[in-house]
């Protein structure tokens, strides 16, 4: 491929979705910042966040991407914009889901129908490492690896699908530049809270608060044979600007360094590992989903444990993309964070020290359906 000539971020008009997210408040961060020279933001959520930064100086669209009744918003959402970067997605409920089909594939189709109609320069799509077919632990690939997804877990097979219907309608229109973004784990500490409460639930949750104090030294941590990857919130935003700025082509790997196999993921939280069978491990939280423990369904075992990691030379090179934050300094950050119940603004940021019940009202560890 050619070189990428920068500089086609100023003067933009930048429409977000999931704008109050781990990944678009980073964003934000990276907009909202004058010296970007960005024209206008807009940004979509299911809920307006409070007036403090980076949610300010941002035109917001409130939907449930999820609702038919939404084309009329995100029409007029993406009307007029030169790029739109489609975050939004939704985690919970995960006991039921087709609600979560109905927001995250269906809601992902409305917006890259809309974009299409409204003929923008380009479409970001939030896609994942989830997405990827299964492969060897600790076995890099590149994005032409298939993005068939995990198929025992709803997550893969639901970011697969989506990607696919995003190609599917933007092949159509070739105008459109289409990125692809394919993350391995985001993390940033103020998000510590909410994913601590999306995947363990108030049981657990609490529990996990303990991991950065003695108790971690003194427990072993059950885990299977994998290799995982983290990256920062920060680190993925500046990627998704280097994007825009270069109007870049084509599916996109980003993960920091180093890959922690089981062994030194238990090192870095302070620990030892005691080996587990995967299907030990699985089995135990499909016990513990089944007894509403924990709102996490069991098929997150399977894409911890099955997909490959990542091979970044590609935004690397094309985008001169270099994360500021190492992988197991992302980790441990996010984990002390956790510990601190830590948090920020926003709808979805709320500290541990909040409200047992989210601003939407939801239970805080079976939030509903959202597009942030």
């Amino acid at each position: 491929m050619a070189e990428l000539t920068p500089d086609h971020l100023r003067g933009m008009k930048v429409a977000v979705t999931g704008a109050s997210g781990n990944v678009g408040t980073a964003l934000l961060r990276r907009l909202t910042d004058p010296a970007g020279g960005v024209a206008e933001i807009r940004a979509l959520a299911r809920r307006r966040p409070p007036e403090v930064a980076p949610y300010t100086g941002v035109r917001w669209h409130l939907a449930d991407l999820g609702e038919p009744a939404s084309e009329a918003e995100i029409a007029e959402f993406v009307g007029g914009a030169d790029a739109v970067v489609h975050l939004a997605w939704a985690l919970q409920p995960g006991r039921r889901p087709d609600d979560l089909h109905r927001v995250n594939v269906e809601g992902t189709l409305r917006v890259a129908r809309a974009a299409a109609a409204a003929g923008v320069r380009q479409f970001v799509h939030m896609s994942s490492i989830g997405a990827y077919a299964a492969g060897a632990v600790g076995q890099r690939v590149t994005e032409d690896w298939p993005t068939t997804g995990i198929p025992s877990a709803q997550y893969s097979r639901d970011k697969s699908a989506a990607e696919r219907e995003v190609r599917t309608v933007l092949s159509r229109h070739p105008e459109i530049t289409l990125t692809v973004v394919r993350p391995t784990l985001v993390l940033q500490p103020s998000a510590g809270s909410e994913i601590g409460r999306y995947f363990l639930g108030p049981v657990l949750f609490g529990a996990a608060r303990l991991l950065p104090g003695a108790v971690a030294r003194l427990l072993p941590l059950p885990l299977p044979r994998l290799a995982l990857s983290f990256v920062h919130s920060d680190d993925v935003a500046d990627a998704i600007v280097r994007m825009l700025d270069r109007r870049a082509p084509g599916p996109f790997n980003l993960a920091a360094e180093p890959l922690l196999d089981a062994d030194l993921l238990a090192r870095t939280l302070g620990t030892v590992r005691i080996p587990m069978p995967a299907l030990a491990v699985r089995t135990a939280l499909q016990a513990a989903f089944a007894a509403h423990v924990v709102p996490t369904e069991p098929g997150w075992v399977d894409i911890g444990t099955q997909v490959p990691a990542l091979d970044t030379t590609r935004a690397r090179r094309l985008l001169d993309w270099s994360p500021a934050h190492r992988s197991d300094e992302v980790l441990l950050q996010f984990v002390a964070a956790l510990g601190r119940g830590e948090g920020a603004p926003g709808p979805l940021f709320h500290p541990a020290g909040g409200p047992t019940l989210d601003p939407a009202g939801d239970p805080a560890n079976t939030p509903g359906p959202r597009a942030s």
